[in-house]
């Protein structure tokens, strides 16, 4: 039978908090590792929609009790795992012995991965953060995947991906990777409400207000709505717009490569018409662009700019097409 990915576990456990197989899976796979709480808690945090806290800021201790509990539970409802700030552990008083019951093997197996895992967290965290200001910017993986950043992009990033997965995490912005081919080790980036399977492949993925976008430029990735409820499989060219509130998807094939033009600088047009090279100008240069006029929509544009300024494509536009174009900070208008 093929061995599911670690994440998996994590997964069936908080679509199902109170399945008893699920929490036996999760003791379990908990237990392997000592940087799989921190694992845990990072994507219960994103499965939550929450803000992922900052490297070692988890109450480690706090957190192996809470766990403790809920896994070994038989009728109680489900505990909520909390993330409260660091709080020194406190150390216990002399002739105080906490009662272990049935639970001997468990208490004393966590006491263990509790002090390896503070180890880990707080001298060498289990995740690394990288996030991009007004630049882009790109990264190395430790399996040879490499990142590339936009502006404004958070990401984190095991410091060793598991045995037989390798989880990235996006928390905003857009990256475009290119995943090293390991068909033995799958690779995902997981966002708010979105997972994206990958074996060997380059796409882009953009987190926006509405929701998420993917574009693949060579190979086949699958975005899967975590509610599980709808997914798509995408192939070069292919891109697909996962919206936050709701389940649908839509997909729209591109003859080039302008979802990405933020990495290479290029953007092309083939009898492309002025509503839809408005729509990627406003993204590429992060201005608003507004038609003034009947029939501009519908005019076709074929022309390829490779990393010139908004004046010089302005100028270009208007040469070509015969129109005029105002720029005002950061609106244009076309008449």
């Amino acid at each position: 039978m093929k061995q599911q990915p670690d994440i998996d576990v994590v997964i069936r456990y908080l679509e199902e908090p109170g399945h008893e197989e699920h929490k036996r899976s999760l003791d379990e796979w908990l237990q392997l590792d000592a940087a799989n709480l921190d694992i845990f808690l990072e994507t219960k945090a994103l499965w939550q929609g929450e803000v992922l806290p900052a490297t070692g800021s988890y109450d480690i201790a706090h957190q192996w009790q809470l766990l403790d509990a809920q896994l070994t539970a038989t009728s109680l409802p489900p505990v909520t795992v909390t993330v409260p700030p660091v709080q020194a552990v406190p150390t216990p008083s002399k002739g105080k012995a906490r009662a272990l019951g049935t639970s001997t093997w468990w208490a004393a197996a966590a006491a263990a991965i509790v002090i390896a895992a503070a180890v880990i967290i707080y001298r060498q965290p289990a995740y690394i953060a990288q996030q991009t200001a007004q630049n882009t910017d790109s990264l190395l993986l430790p399996d040879g995947t490499r990142l590339y950043l936009n502006a404004h992009t958070s990401v984190k990033y095991p410091r060793n991906f598991q045995k037989n997965s390798r989880d990235i995490f996006v928390q905003q912005g857009e990256v475009f990777v290119d995943v090293k081919h390991m068909p033995e080790k799958p690779f995902s980036v997981h966002l708010k409400n979105v997972d994206i399977e990958v074996l060997g492949t380059s796409f882009d993925v953009k987190e926006t207000k509405q929701g998420v976008k993917v574009f693949v430029q060579s190979g086949k990735v699958k975005a899967i709505y975590r509610n599980g409820k709808n997914a798509v499989i995408l192939t070069p060219g292919e891109e697909a717009e996962m919206l936050l509130a709701g389940t649908t998807i839509s997909t729209r094939h591109h003859r080039n490569n302008n979802p990405i033009a933020w990495k290479t600088g290029q953007l092309t047009f083939v009898d492309a018409p002025l509503s839809e090279v408005a729509e990627i100008l406003e993204d590429y240069y992060k201005v608003n662009i507004v038609l003034k006029g009947e029939g501009l929509a519908d005019k076709k544009l074929l022309a390829t700019f490779h990393k010139e300024s908004l004046t010089e494509v302005l100028d270009i536009l208007s040469k070509t097409l015969q129109v005029q174009a105002v720029q005002k900070d950061s609106l244009v208008e076309i008449y």
